[in-house]
Formats: C-alpha cells, structure tokens, sequence
C-alpha cells in the first residue's frame, strides 16, 4: 500500500510541476470590456482653451547628453527630433529619458546582473576567475528593464480613446533639467517635462522618485480639454518583448495584473486579438521569473486593462507585448484640465520589498496553491540567511528545521511500514489463495488488519501531511530572487541556475536509491521493480533543477535516511 502510494506522490509531484502551464493553458479569454467612446469628431479634437499653460519656446536648446554610453538611443521616424539623454540617477537604478517626449527609454537596476554564462569549474573553483562575482558598479552589467528595439516600443505613451480607434498623444516636450542625482538623496525630487501635443494643447508629465523606492509616482496633465472628452478615454502603455531574456520552462513569463483580487495572467495570445480585463485593477504589467514591471492606478477606483500583440502573432517567440491602462477622462478633468496619476514599479520581486510598495505588488510571486506556506518559509530562509550570510547554508538549516518538525510524524511512518513488513508473508499467503477471487481477498485482508489491530494507511498519512510543506518550499525556492546569483560554496557559484558538474544531483540520485533501499518492502512486487526507477528519473529530472533546490532534496534525503537508521536501531532495542 506504501509503495503505491508513494508512486501516487511522485505523480503528483510530476502534474504540479507542470500544473502553472497547465493552467495557462485553459485561462479562457474573459468578455471584452467596452472602450470608452469619444464624440463623433474624428482626429479632430479640441484645441487647447485660452486660458491654458503656455508651451516652453520652442526654440530652446535640449540639454546635452551626459555621457556617449546614455545616448544611444534610436531616432524618431517621420522626422521627428533625436531623443537626448535625460539621466535620474538614484541609489536603486538609473533611468535614460527621451528628451522630447518624457517616455523611458532605458531602466537599469543596480542591485542586479546580468547572467554569466560558466561552465563547469570543478577543478578551477579556487582560481580568482571561476570564484569572483562580476562588480556591482559596472553599469554594463546592470539587468536592463526595457527591451523595446524602436522607438515606437518605448513605454509611457498616452492614447485617447474612442470606441473605434485610438489616437497617439504626440508630445513636444523639454525637461525642466537634464540630469537629475539622487544617489546621495534622503528626500523625493521631481523631473518634470513640459511642452505640447500635436493639437496645441499643453502637457505636463511629473515624475516624482523617493530614495530607496523602487516606486516612481508618474503624474500626466492635459490643458485644454473640453466637455466633451468626458466620453473618452486615456490609455498609458507598458511594452515587453517576452522573448528578450532567457526563460525556463517551469517558471512564468507575461503580462501579469491583480485584478479584482485576484491574479489575471497572460502568456500567449491566441492569434491577434486582444484581451480585456475590467474592475478593480490594482495594478497591471508584465513579469518574469524574478522582476516585475507594472502600473499601479492612483485615484482611479474602476480602469480597464487591454493586452494586445501588434503585429506579432503566435509563432513570434520574441515579439512585442502591449498592455493599456484605460482611465475615463471624466473621471479625472477639472474644468479644462485632465490630470492622470500612476504608480510606476520598475525592480525586483523580492517579498521584502514588494510588501514595503504596497498596492498588493507581493501577489505577482505566485507560490502556487501553497503560498500561505512558502510565504513564512521565505521568512525564515531569509532569517537563517541573516546570520549564516549564505544562501545554501541557509537552506540546510531551514531543511533540518523542517525534519525536526516532522520527526514525530516520520518515526510513527517508518513504524507503521515495520509492522506492516512483518505481515507480508501472511498477506502474500492470503494472496496466493484468493488470487482468483478479488473481492474475497479484500474482505479477508480487511478482516485481516481488523484483527490485528492494523491501519494499512497509518503510514501513509505522515507523508501526506508533508506533501504541502515539500511543494510550498519547492516553489519558494524555485521563485526566489534571493537565491539569483547568490554563491554556496567550491563549483557551486548560482543557487538559482543548475548545477553546472552535476554532481549534487547524481549524489541526491544515489541517496534516493540507498533511502529507498533501506524502506521496507510492501506492496505488490511488480509495484516494487517500477519503483527502482524512481531515483533515475529523478536525477534525470533535477539535473535542469536550480542548485538551491537539489541541494535541499539532497539533504533532505541524508536526514532522511538518518532519521530511518535511528528508528530501525531503536525498533531493534
């Protein structure tokens, strides 16, 4: 019975590895929601009002770039200015602006690099060249944020709205200065571009960055509006090329929003239409394994959200993802004025930090149907981490942790199996007997257990009451940013990437095959010889697994079967 229920866990534990695709798969589109639609103008809309701001003149000099390596950004098509540098330098990132427009064109977080790419570097560990992690300071280095390859793809462009078409705000702006440093910053500061659109009308875009924030508050006015735009609507984009960074096939890559408390997910568009979501958005955007890009609305109890891949279409693997924020322009106009305000996160999905943000951002780390229990174990990994200042040391003492919790239900296990041993050969007997009559032998076994006083699922329920702590913590481990980059010790240099010697998972192979060895034998035979072949698939399976996650199935093995030792010692006794 052990042994089938066992090889019952070891198929679950395959389904919920798979069960994230799984679920992507059968998300149904939800029912279109209904652009708001604007007066029967056309493109005609209305001029700005007399009484509107006005626009810097436009003959005033753009601010040079700061530095060659900020001003590589592409020119504007149809004759429009070449975008210059406009620099915000914080202690958490640094942002390159389109002078002309107020729109990011890149977004780099210090904090983090980019991959390397090593190989196996068994017999080179100790070398500086193997061991030595690449400089926080080298701004090359930095994970870069935006990936968009035109100038169009750059987020933060503003669209009205109307139930046909959408039409493009086409900004003229200046900034109010051209570098803006805030590294040594105990206090929020503004960058704020001014100018027109291609109406005449006045615009105003504010961004305000608080230190030590990864959130940007992102305020858009729009002078000169009239009644009538009370029907339309405004769109702010965020743009992702999915296929820009690497991704496994286990972990989650797309447009991602909480919306109506709950988390809406989008990899792949079927074909060219859109989708939409309505109610109450907490906030949209895109995610990928360890970082999250997203609007947040601010005074906007009821938006829209639209997800749309233009031009791209499902075979293009690297292809451009739009997502819009709808606001309602009667919901934001004060006379002639429409005033739109955002929340802009751009940076890590570290629990930490995203609890800190607030506006529900820590509920884009999906931990799956045990998230109420990944989420304290990522409390306590990061505590043992605190002291031990090391990752892998960190999950060793959080898997002893969880075996010491556990023993109680593990020896009662390992005892009920023993007792259940030494009635196989009584059991294979009545076997024998009934075996041309199944439902005999049920009532015989079950008179069988009845008299000798013996449950046969009281080993199994131990087991299946870790079930949920073991998927919590592989989840946990799967997802966290902390474990990004992060070094154990000797070849072992990324707990987040594979085991580039795999030896770690070959050594938790061969203890699977001691552990299993040292089980009791019950069950059918036939179940027995299949389950011989759990340790090799298993290797075969970690060997693409993260390090930090083999390293704690390998030591959960070793205490296992230490933990079998001592009560097959004591049984003895």
């Amino acid at each position: 019975m052990e042994k089938r229920f066992l090889l019952a866990v070891v198929l679950c534990f395959l389904i919920l590895m798979f069960y994230q695709a799984y679920q992507e798969k059968l998300q149904k589109p939800k029912m279109p929601a209904q652009e708001t639609s604007s007066p029967g103008s056309g493109q005609e809309l209305p001029a700005p009002s007399p009484g509107a701001p006005e626009a810097p003149d436009a003959k005033a000099s753009l601010p040079p770039a700061v530095a060659a390596s900020e001003t590589s950004v592409p020119e504007q098509e149809g004759g429009e200015p070449v975008c210059r540098a406009v620099v915000v330098d914080t202690d958490l990132y640094r942002v390159v602006f389109c002078s002309h427009n107020g729109r990011p064109t890149s977004w780099k977080l210090k904090n983090y690099q980019n991959k390397r790419q090593t190989g196996c570097a068994l017999l080179g560990f100790l070398s500086r060249e193997a061991s030595e992690a690449l400089p926080v300071g080298d701004e090359q280095n930095w994970v870069e944020r935006l990936h968009a390859t035109a100038p169009q793809e750059f987020p933060l462009a503003l669209e009205i709205s109307n139930g046909k078409e959408r039409i493009p705000v086409r900004e003229r702006l200046e900034p109010d200065q051209s570098v803006l440093d805030m590294r040594t910053a105990d206090h929020p500061d503004r960058l704020t571009f001014t100018g027109r659109d291609q109406f005449g009308r006045a615009v105003r875009r504010t961004y305000t960055f608080v230190p030590k924030s990864y959130l940007v508050n992102v305020e858009i006015e729009i002078a000169g509006t009239e009644q009538d735009f009370e029907n339309a609507g405004a769109n702010l984009t965020l743009t992702e090329r999915i296929g820009a960074e690497a991704r496994d096939r286990y972990t989650f890559s797309g447009f991602m929003g909480f919306i109506d408390g709950s988390l809406e997910k989008e990899k792949e568009l079927k074909g060219k239409e859109p989708r939409y979501f309505s109610g109450r958005v907490d906030w949209q955007g895109f995610s990928d394994k360890y970082f999250l890009t997203c609007l947040i609305p601010i005074d906007n109890p009821v938006s829209s959200v639209k997800v749309e891949r233009p031009g791209g279409g499902e075979k293009d693997k690297g292809g451009l993802f739009v997502s819009s924020l709808i606001y309602n322009f009667q919901d934001h106009m004060e006379g002639t004025v429409a005033r739109f305000s955002y929340g802009l996160y751009i940076g890590p999905k570290d629990l930490d930090v995203l609890k800190t943000t607030g506006y529900s951002l820590q509920q884009s780390i999906d931990l799956g149907w045990f998230g109420f229990i990944a989420r304290p174990l990522l409390v306590v990994l990061k505590f043992f981490k605190k002291y031990m200042h090391n990752y892998g040391v960190a999950i060793i003492l959080l898997t002893v942790l969880i075996k010491i919790l556990f023993y109680p239900l593990t020896r009662k296990q390992y005892q009920s199996m023993k007792e259940l041993q030494k009635l196989q050969p009584k059991l294979q007997e009545m076997r024998e007997k009934f075996k041309g009559d199944r439902e005999r032998l049920n009532k015989e076994m079950m008179d069988f257990y009845r008299t000798h006083k013996i449950n046969p699922l009281s080993g199994c329920w131990p087991m299946l009451l870790q079930i949920p702590v073991f998927f919590a913590l592989y989840k946990a481990l799967l997802n966290s940013i902390e474990l990004r980059q992060a070094p154990f010790m000797l070849w072992i240099q990324d707990l987040s990437e594979k085991d580039p010697c795999y030896i770690t998972p070959i050594i938790m192979g061969l203890t699977m095959f001691l552990q299993q060895r040292m089980t009791p034998s019950v069950g059918d035979p036939n179940q027995q010889r299949i389950m011989m072949f759990m340790p090799l698939i298993f290797t075969v399976m970690f060997l693409q697994f993260p390090s930090g996650l083999v390293i704690y199935w390998l030591v959960n093995n070793v205490l296992s079967i230490g933990q079998q030792y001592v009560v097959t010692q004591v049984a003895r006794k």
